[in-house]
């Protein structure tokens, strides 16, 4: 069963939090570091960010610098511990597609469990090595969750956020406790972050009954999961004997949302295939290519409205991938011709063993399918390797091939976002998708709640 405790966080005392808090460390350049600490030396990136890229393990003086930050900090008052455990309402507010979001959950420890079938906590993507091994050297040093797993559960009714926001709206209201405005993911708009403590004990335990029963699915923060997995193991190991089960290193930082709360949206992750990977790709070759695989269906869509392609893709087929091409500044759309696409494959070992569930996802049609069976034979170079970028808006796709003669990507593929079904359905099968198959919009803010892990 799913467990989950309140906290005694770790927080910045100021209400506008706008200055001190960032995105996660894994969406940050160092040219974003340096841009938050101009602003406020005090920003979380000086502790949670120590070295770039954070896809892999930066020098031990780097993360013994980021716990020498932190402490100091704590002497100082410029971070503070709650004088109560709770329980952190959290809301996001934003726009997508002209529409106006809010997306509610909560801040909260949640109890640590290996990923087995009989586990109740899920993973839904594989992960690499090098940023677990960076997140490692962090908590080592910080002793401390300094940004949380992003986790989804069920909950048909959203009964556990009511809970928890008439607890905060109902009575004597609450002022919010810290908000921050962070930068949307083109840069154009600002989603607004705000907390709320639930100190009440009652209501805390009540929560916790109603999220007993639940699973959860870990939708953002895979490595931050399984570096606490490792790090309770290697004290443990230290210790010469399990860690006593109220050991805070039993548990991990997570703000938990449900799969039904109306401000939780989905978005796809495009691709664009790199320039360097591809010999002579022209719409003419691709459409005599694909024929044997599906139908091609030709529209008026150029790249300055490729955000009206993304929208009616799926008008097209439940697997309708779009297909842009700069050089002619021109988009078709590739409608696969069965409904299980990848089932005539029986005989691919890279298939082998997937469920029909798996065979479904949009992402596996396009590897392997499209690029495998279309593309790769018939346009990448010779002794080339099929590098591709994910990104996640379809003007970004127009952008990043568009970039004039010397374009670093040379085709667009543009796809549908994965069904939230899909996505629990697989965990539950205790299957993983492809990397790059989801994107939870928008990332959660670092620094408004921290984890202290003793």
């Amino acid at each position: 069963m799913a467990v989950i405790s309140p906290l005694q966080a770790i927080r910045y005392p100021q209400a506008n939090q706008t200055d001190l808090v960032a995105p996660p460390y894994d969406v940050l350049s160092g040219e974003d570091k340096s841009r938050l600490l101009a602003r406020n030396g005090h920003n979380v990136v000086a502790i949670d960010l120590p070295h770039i890229p954070p896809k892999e393990a930066g020098p031990d003086s780097a993360y013994a610098s980021a716990a020498h930050t932190l402490n100091r900090w704590l002497e100082a008052g410029i971070l503070k511990n709650d004088d109560k455990p709770a329980l952190y309402a959290y809301q996001q507010t934003y726009s997508h597609a002209g529409v106006t979001y809010k997306r509610r959950g909560f801040f909260t420890r949640v109890r640590l469990e290996e990923f087995n079938e009989r586990g109740t906590i899920h993973p839904h993507e594989q992960t690499f090595s090098g940023p677990k091994e960076d997140r490692l050297k962090l908590m080592r040093a910080t002793k401390a969750n300094l940004s949380p797993v992003f986790g989804l559960y069920d909950d048909p009714e959203n009964d556990v956020t009511d809970l928890l926001f008439s607890a905060i709206h109902g009575g004597v209201k609450q002022e919010v406790l810290a908000s921050a405005e962070l930068p949307s993911m083109d840069g154009k708009q600002k989603v607004l972050s705000e907390i709320w403590a639930v100190t009440d004990s009652q209501v805390i335990k009540d929560v916790q009954m109603m999220m007993a029963t639940k699973h959860l699915y870990i939708a953002d923060g895979h490595h931050r999961y399984t570096t606490c997995l490792n790090y309770r193991k290697e004290l443990s190991a230290a210790r010469g004997t399990p860690l006593d089960a109220h050991d805070p290193a039993n548990y991990a930082l997570f703000v938990l949302i449900a799969m039904q709360d109306p401000g939780l949206i989905i978005m796809p992750t495009h691709r664009v295939i790199a320039a360097e990977s591809l010999d002579e790709f022209y719409l003419d070759k691709f459409r005599q290519a694909a024929a044997p695989y599906g139908q091609i269906v030709e529209t008026k869509f150029r790249g300055d409205s490729l955000d009206r392609l993304e929208h009616e893709l799926a008008g097209f087929g439940p697997h309708a991938i779009g297909v842009y091409d700069p050089i002619e500044d021109a988009a078709l759309v590739f409608v696969p011709k069965s409904n299980d696409p990848l089932g005539q494959f029986g005989d691919d070992p890279a298939l082998a063993g997937k469920s029909d569930a798996w065979r479904q996802l949009d992402v596996a049609i396009l590897q392997h399918l499209v690029f495998d069976r279309i593309v790769a034979p018939n346009f990448v170079r010779q002794g080339a390797k099929m590098n591709w970028a994910f990104p996640h808006e379809a003007h970004e796709v127009a952008t990043l091939c568009r970039s004039g003669g010397g374009a670093k990507y040379r085709v667009g593929f543009l796809l549908q976002p994965t069904p939230l079904e899909a996505v629990r359905d697989l965990c539950n099968a205790n299957e993983l998708m492809p990397q790059k198959s989801t994107f939870f919009y928008p990332k959660l803010a670092t620094g408004m709640v921290i984890n202290p892990l003793e």
